[in-house]
């Protein structure tokens, strides 16, 4: 049963409760840290060990390269992601009325990734590197009149990481490296606020006489023409560390092994909010603070020559998103004052699976192609979001690399990402929130581009 006590902060909460779930959950994780790799789906990513991106993907690699080296890359992603509606209702207390507003939208676009990478030996057995990239990253803007606006309008998340690192060779056969990472994570996120439902809470719980709403015009859940706004602003600094190891058996052969560990982010922000002011007593800008834990990675690659011109590659990546159970958002007004907002989450650990090869056609050309399968950690229908309605995917890859001298070097890469009809049936967890159904459609296509310098 729904108590007059626990409708009031529950409608609060469910404005904006999910935003930061998606600013530290799974499905957004990058792994397009390298123009090179593209070619190849990332097979082999911590073996190959051919550019300065190996920073990134096994530091032990830096070893392999002979001069000092600068890597620029970019990559855009275009999303068309359209959402359709199966369905989408208010909550329970409302009749389970269906929400009014546009039942197609397209949350996706077009997004650049950019990565820098520097490398050199400082001995004969010791390499430095510098790796600036992207490992996170999101946005969706679904249009402030769609069915699912109560749960999420707009998305914008990126986490910046700067990634300095240490090679030793051991041997002829054995290298390791590891890097400190320290992560920079911004978020902007916003939902509609069902300004009738929150006015009719309020009256339920006895805050406010329903004349005020009626005179104020707020006594239909779901009216668009009333609706409110929550903006939640964020940004955290934390640090982490990787480790990887690179082993040679025998000419021609490598085996890599790569390690990033998780890493725990305590976003800071404030949430504001435009509202009709007979519900402006609740919902007052404020501070809002959430705890996640992002995951680890664990990566295992082999490189194999098979002749002089072919190398074969494949890969397997372990994420550990099962660290993130639930999300807890609280919140610095005194109106919620020990009423946390908690998510639960129920996250996966996943596994990415690719094989490529390379077709060294000249001493100037490189042809690459690769095929990946890439598991997503949300577990069910129910658990999918409307900001991150991810699935599981699979990777077509084709690249190539052009020499244009012995300092500079150019690879091109594209991949098309084919993902399956993807449902969703997310109930809000909170009394105030509402049922977003409904299925995704996603056409996706990467493009990468890098520029590589050897010093002399």
């Amino acid at each position: 049963m729904i108590t007059r006590t626990r409708l009031v902060p529950a409608i609060a909460i469910s404005a904006f409760a999910l935003q930061f779930q998606t600013a530290n959950a799974g499905g957004f994780a990058l792994i397009e840290q390298g123009g090179s790799g593209m070619g190849n789906a990332y097979a082999g990513a911590s073996a190959v060990s051919k550019d300065a991106s190996t920073v990134w993907f096994n530091p032990a690699g830096m070893l392999e390269l002979k001069k000092p080296e600068m890597v620029v890359a970019g990559h855009i992603i275009t999303v068309d992601n359209e959402f359709s509606d199966r369905g989408t209702t208010l909550n329970p207390v409302f009749g389970l009325a269906p929400v009014p507003g546009e039942t197609q939208a397209d949350p996706g676009g077009a997004s650049v990734i950019p990565n820098f990478y520097y490398v050199r030996e400082m001995k004969d057995n010791l390499a430095f590197g510098l790796g600036v990239s992207v490992p996170f990253g999101n946005s969706t803007d679904y249009g402030r009149d769609w069915v699912g606006r109560y749960q999420a309008v707009e998305s914008a998340v990126s986490v910046l990481d700067v990634n300095p690192s240490l090679a030793y060779r051991i041997n002829d056969n054995v290298s390791i490296g590891g890097g400190i990472s320290v992560q920079m994570f911004d978020a902007t996120l916003g939902s509609a606020i069902d300004s009738s439902a929150t006015c009719l809470g309020l009256f339920r719980a006895g805050a406010v006489p329903l004349a005020a709403c009626a005179n104020a015009g707020l006594t239909t859940p779901g009216n668009l023409e009333t609706d409110g706004y929550a903006e939640i602003t964020g940004d955290s600094v934390a640090a982490t560390f990787n480790f990887g190891v690179l082993y040679k058996p025998r000419e021609g052969t490598k085996i890599g092994f790569a390690y990033r560990h998780g890493i725990g982010h305590e976003l800071e922000g404030d949430a504001d909010f435009t509202v009709d002011p007979t519900i402006a007593g609740l919902f007052t800008d404020t501070s809002a603070t959430a705890a996640a834990d992002l995951p680890a990675s664990a990566m295992f690659s082999v490189a194999h020559k098979a002749t002089d011109q072919i190398e074969l590659l494949a890969d397997a990546t372990f994420t550990g998103w099962s660290s993130l159970e639930e999300l807890r958002i609280v919140f610095g007004s005194p109106q919620l004052e020990g009423r946390d907002s908690v998510n639960t989450l129920a996250y996966e650990d996943v596994w990415r699976l690719s094989a490529g090869v390379n077709y060294q056609h000249n001493e100037q050309l490189i042809l690459r192609a690769g095929v990946a399968y890439d598991q997503d950690p949300v577990p069910s229908v129910q658990r999918r979001t409307p900001r991150i309605p991810g699935e599981d995917r699979r990777w077509l890859s084709f690249g190539m690399g052009y020499q244009f001298n012995e300092q500079v070097g150019m690879d091109l890469g594209y991949t098309r990402v084919f993902v399956d009809e993807v449902p969703i049936d997310n109930a809000s967890e909170s009394d105030g929130g509402t049922t977003i159904r409904g299925v995704y459609e996603a056409d996706i296509n990467l493009f990468s581009a890098q520029l590589t310098y050897k010093f002399k």
